[in-house]
């Protein structure tokens, strides 16, 4: 029993090792992140990247020193989610639909997290309060 709870125990311990994000140079990342990080946010310092292969599909994930992130499809390089704990989402970054609906209904609200989802896109306000967008960037419903 000793022997087979030392083998559990030291399986584990590998495969949580083994599934841990390994930093990368950003010249590892996609083209399409690069060109996107340079796009979008040409004045950010990088501070790290990281790269999370999980079981069906690996994530990477660009630092920047001013404590914003966005994080990247593996396969395709396209954007999957930025987080801003510093300002708002660069409008070139939002969607124009998206864009022009938030502009709309909430005039003073900033945009500090937009994200894909199975079902199109999520926004989140300053405020705590969160968007949600069909994949044609139609408004669906909102959430405080």
């Amino acid at each position: 029993m000793k022997k087979f709870l030392l083998f559990f125990v030291s399986a584990a311990a590998a495969f949580c090792v083994s599934a841990a994000p390994q930093t990368i140079d950003f010249d590892k990342l996609p083209q399409a992140s690069q060109e996107f990080i340079r796009m979008h946010f040409p004045t950010e310092k990088v501070k790290s990247v990281e790269l999370d292969r999980e079981a069906s599909w690996d994530k990477y994930t660009v630092y920047f020193t001013s404590g914003n992130q966005v994080s990247f499809e593996g396969g395709s390089g396209d954007c999957s989610q930025i987080i801003m704990k510093n300002g708002a989402v660069p409008a070139s970054a939002v969607p124009e639909k998206i864009r022009a609906y938030v502009t709309n209904a909430y005039p003073r609200a900033q945009i500090v997290m937009i994200q894909t989802t199975a079902d199109g896109c999520k926004a989140a306000l300053a405020d705590g309060t969160e968007l949600y967008f069909d994949k044609d960037g139609n408004f669906v419903k909102a959430t405080k």
